[in-house]
């Protein structure tokens, strides 16, 4: 239906914008002479998408979500046409910060769809929200790569703008005006202004901690002024009448689970990218790595990119019918059973290949059931608070999973020369981590309502 294509439209446009610039990277290092400067155009975004998420997902529950959806959009595409004409990095960082702002177009698409569709249509429209978000990614590194080759890292910034537009056309003509939130009682700003500088702190004391520096004093002072001020936050939070950011909400079990799980599956299968691109690329002298360039380990992971996009509604189809618990356990199974085969045998391309279809399939099926079933379990004028709060324990989730991998991967090390890469052995000890962790993700899954209990109390 239109609804549902604007969407999706609109949630490719925010994945294509995140995973764009890895495209552009070499480049950008090559133009601007800092490898760890550029980084920050990374780590900017995420610090911005991850923090407004949750607030912008709020405004949305209360202001409306289709305008606050448009207004995201419109910052996307001003943000891609600043980067875009910049003549220094500050520039495009400021332009790249302002498209993290889109981070927020997963939990009020979600919004959206839980307002507007019937109940039973629910769990696909979210799937197919998900594989939005896999075509974007895809779409960014493939054309983005594409567009770097022949145009320029310009050309990057204004294709997203390009696809923001469209997007904004599509959601201005087929997403209808959301209905009042019906929230009459004073709201208490307080409790959602804490929340950004807070979780801004910590994920910059994850970011820039990266290479050992974890006890700096400098980044100590980061977390421990980030903690204080989530403590701050709780607190005002659960005193207010009608905070704007609710912590009691993960009193619900389907919600406090869904949540666990989705900081559970963060922290390893999503870890994809990360370690199959240093495995990919490092040389075949280090007997575990295939030797790929940069490109040609961009394609290799093109098809299980494609996959993603049959697992997401396919996990949305089977929470409507059989429940999120035993679509989470069936996407856990196969994700496990993917990094398994990696510990028996990654020594060819095609094997590897397979794998991360595989891989990636049950990892795109926990993605989509995750929302989902906390999207169904919250009340419907939080719908897009809860779920950017969700967004947001996954995005940090997502670093201190990258800084793990990075850190289990240093543990055993191959040299040549003033070339090191890992060993064998390093390997083998991450992904034996990650599968214990998607383990504990499935029986943790358990613990979710079966079908007929979350039937009832819905």
């Amino acid at each position: 239906m239109p609804l549902i294509g604007a969407l999706w439209i609109a949630e490719m446009a925010s994945a294509f914008e995140s995973a764009m610039i890895l495209a552009a990277l070499k480049v950008l290092i090559a133009e601007f002479g800092d490898a760890a400067r550029v980084g920050w155009l990374i780590t900017g975004f995420l610090l911005t998408s991850t923090v407004t998420a949750a607030l912008i997902g709020r405004l949305g529950d209360l202001r409306g979500r289709r305008l606050c959806l448009l207004i995201v959009l419109t910052a996307g595409a001003i943000g891609s046409l600043i980067s875009a004409f910049a003549t220094s990095f500050e520039v495009v960082l400021a332009g790249r910060l302002l498209q993290g702002a889109t981070g927020a177009i997963l939990p009020l698409a979600i919004g959206l769809v839980r307002e507007n569709l019937p109940d039973r249509h629910v769990p696909t429209g979210i799937g197919l929200m998900i594989s939005g978000a896999s075509v974007g990614t895809a779409a960014g590194l493939v054309v983005g790569g594409l567009i770097v080759d022949h145009g320029g890292w310009q050309g990057i910034f204004l294709a997203s703008a390009g696809f923001c537009a469209v997007a904004w056309i599509a959601v201005r003509l087929f997403v209808p005006l959301s209905r009042p939130s019906g929230v009459t009682r004073r709201v208490d700003w307080l409790s959602g202004i804490l929340f950004v500088p807070a979780v801004t702190l910590i994920l910059a004391y994850v970011s820039l901690s990266k290479g050992g520096g974890w006890v700096e004093p400098t980044h100590l002072a980061l977390v421990a002024g980030g903690l204080t001020l989530l403590i701050w936050w709780g607190w005002q939070s659960l005193r207010s009448a009608n905070p704007l950011i609710d912590i009691r909400s993960f009193a619900n079990r389907t919600v406090a689970v869904g949540s666990l799980v989705t900081a559970l599956v963060a922290m390893s299968t999503l870890q994809i990218i990360v370690f199959f691109s240093l495995l990919m690329q490092a040389p075949t002298w280090t007997i575990a790595g295939l030797g790929l360039s940069a490109t040609a380990a961009g394609l290799a992971k093109l098809p299980s990119n494609l996959s993603s996009t049959l697992a997401a509604p396919l996990g949305g189809w089977l929470t409507g019918r059989g429940g999120g618990r035993l679509a989470m356990v069936i996407g856990g199974i196969i994700t496990t059973l993917g990094w398994t085969l990696v510990l028996v045998d990654a020594s060819s391309l095609g094997i590897v290949i397979a794998e991360m279809i595989l891989i990636s399939f049950g990892s795109a099926m926990l993605f989509a059931v995750a929302p989902t079933i906390i999207a169904q379990a919250s009340p419907p004028e939080r719908v897009s608070e809860i779920s950017g709060l969700v967004g947001v324990i996954r995005g940090l989730f997502l670093g201190i999973g990258a800084q793990m991998v990075s850190l289990l991967l240093a543990t055993d090390s191959i040299r040549r020369g003033s070339e090191t890469y890992p060993s064998p052995a390093a390997y083998q000890l991450t992904v034996s981590v990650i599968v214990a962790i998607c383990v504990l993700a499935i029986l943790l899954s358990l613990a979710l309502p079966g079908r007929r209990t979350a039937s009832t109390k819905a």
